[in-house]
C-alpha cells in the first residue's frame, strides 16, 4: 500500500507536521519524531519539496529526506493503528 501512496502536501501547525497523501488521507504527527525537523526553523520547514513524484520530501536546507513509508512507519508507531481519511 505504502507503494502506490504519495504525498501531495506538507503543513506545519505548532509542533505537528500533517502530511496530506494524494488520496486525501492525512496523517499529523509530532515534529519532534524528526530531530532535523525539530532543529529546524518554522521558514526552514516550509521549504520543502516533493520528490519521485511524491514518494517522499526533502527539505534542502535541514538535509532531510522522509519517505512515505517513513512517514506511515512514525504514524503507526504514533497511534498504534492505522491511518484515516482526512475530515472536511
Amino acid at each position: 500500500m505504502t507503494m502506490e501512496q504519495r504525498i501531495y502536501t506538507v503543513a506545519f501547525s505548532g509542533d505537528n507536521m500533517t502530511v496530506r497523501f494524494s488520496d486525501e488521507r492525512e496523517v499529523t504527527l509530532p515534529v519532534s519524531y524528526f530531530p532535523r525537523l525539530q532543529s529546524a526553523t518554522g521558514p526552514q520547514r516550509q521549504q520543502w519539496s516533493l520528490i519521485g513524484r511524491g514518494i517522499g520530501v526533502h527539505w534542502e536546507c535541514v538535509d532531510e529526506d522522509l519517505s512515505v513509508e517513513n512517514i506511515l512507519s512514525a504514524y503507526s508507531r504514533h497511534r498504534k493503528g492505522s491511518y484515516a481519511p482526512a475530515s472536511h
